[in-house]
């Protein structure tokens, strides 16, 4: 087969599972509709890792292989795999295999007399970058309970060879096509499928078939501008490293309805009234710092996340006017966690990363002086509201002052 043909048979083979992997990501990520309750969590860069190692058997498919002849060049297989996946659907991974592999020479060459049995040894170590289409995800919707997962992947890598035998080098090879025992690096690309099956939370046990197109020359004979190629397949075990939650594979969250968020937020701060009206730091001439007061506002998320809602961000607008009209005061930005979600462990993280997205508006697009705002996160050991548990997923904003008072009434700056 033309290298052209190659080609373009393994585009047109992966093309409509990108497509529909691209359809499928904006559905897995969020599938919230104006009641809905359940979507994924939010996963950084760092989560949804795995380790994999493969051992198997590999067949070079090179000039005069017939299939007949695929037992006789099958050789043994070593790979080893890092993965991550971006969404449910779609991940990537980089793979590093080194193969044994056999060549075949015509008939003959061998009827001739050479090469004894017709085949000969060389070593190839290659490289595979590769896309990663859960096919699963992509044509059923995602379980976290899915046991059985089938993986299609298309990847481009080098190939190096090296440590061809001596007698490939028979000067009677030339009467029919130039042979080489240099070593040398090739372009490759790839296409095939992983079976996987989740032993454990931690473990999957995981199965590979690919075919390979690289240049003519990779086995050390060139024939008529012929792409070659070879078979792997492995047997191997995938090892899943813990995500930020603690888990080591994706999970739905329950969300807040955005109406609902709303409606709570209007609520929380009827109850607690107008920025304006909260009380001055008051401050006490014989001790060395002012009395603190916790501002009436503040900022709320929805459940198991941290990112700012649109409209949370006019209450750190407030919160930044008033810094910047009461120049005697610092604030210190406290994070909360909700008691009856998660466990202790996470919700500190969570709390930390609520109190520095406040911290970020605060000083990145309101301008406040990040000298005057200190943070502060107590997870879900402190749980400042009891009247609903609701109200503690929040960012509160307590005062302190900026400058510390002598007992002789002289002020300096904090």
């Amino acid at each position: 087969m033309k290298k052209n043909t190659i080609l373009f048979l393994l585009f047109v083979w992966m093309l409509p599972l990108g497509v529909q992997a691209q359809k499928q990501v904006s559905k897995d990520v969020l599938d919230i509709r104006a009641d809905t309750i359940v979507g994924l969590r939010n996963y950084r860069w760092s989560d949804e890792w795995a380790i994999g190692f493969y051992v198997g058997a590999n067949a070079a498919l090179g000039e005069n292989v017939r299939p007949r002849d695929i037992p006789k060049v099958t050789r043994p297989s070593l790979a080893v795999a890092v993965s991550k996946y971006f969404y449910p659907t779609v991940g990537a991974r980089i793979q590093g295999m080194y193969n044994w592999q056999a060549g075949k020479a015509n008939k003959e060459a061998v009827d001739a007399g050479f090469l004894g049995k017709g085949t000969y040894r060389f070593h190839n170590a290659a490289m595979f970058l590769d896309v990663l289409f859960n096919i699963h995800n992509i044509l059923f919707r995602f379980k976290e309970d899915r046991r059985f997962q089938l993986v299609a992947f298309f990847g481009v890598g080098g190939n190096y060879t090296f440590g061809f035998e001596k007698k490939l080098l028979d000067d009677n090879w030339q009467e029919w096509y130039p042979v080489s025992r240099d070593a040398h690096m090739y372009l490759a690309l790839r296409a095939g499928l992983q079976a996987n099956y989740q032993l454990t939370d931690k473990f999957d046990l995981t199965w590979d078939l690919a075919i390979n197109a690289t240049d003519d020359a990779y086995n050390g004979v060139r024939y008529d501008d012929f792409y070659d190629g070879y078979l792997t397949t492995a047997l191997g075990v995938i090892y899943h490293f813990k995500d930020e939650y603690s888990d080591r594979r994706f999970k739905y969250t329950r969300f807040t309805d955005a109406e609902e968020m709303a409606e709570l937020n209007r609520r929380i701060n009827a109850a607690r009234g107008d920025l304006n009206e909260s009380l001055q730091p008051r401050v006490e001439t014989q001790t060395e710092y002012a009395y603190h007061d916790m501002l009436r506002t503040t900022v709320s998320f929805i459940i198991d996340r941290y990112d700012i809602q649109a409209n949370q961000r006019k209450n750190i607008a407030e919160v930044a006017k008033y810094i910047k009209n009461h120049d005697d005061i610092n604030v210190v930005v406290c994070g909360f966690a909700d008691v009856q979600t998660a466990y202790p462990e996470y919700n500190l993280k969570l709390s930390e990363r609520r109190a520095n997205a406040v911290y970020n508006v605060l000083v990145k697009e309101y301008g406040v002086d990040p000298s005057r705002v200190r943070i502060d996160y107590k997870g879900d050991t402190v749980q400042p509201y009891t009247e609903k548990n609701e109200w503690n997923r929040v960012v509160t904003f307590v005062t302190e002052p900026r400058y510390k008072t002598t007992k002789q009434g002289a002020s300096t700056q904090k």
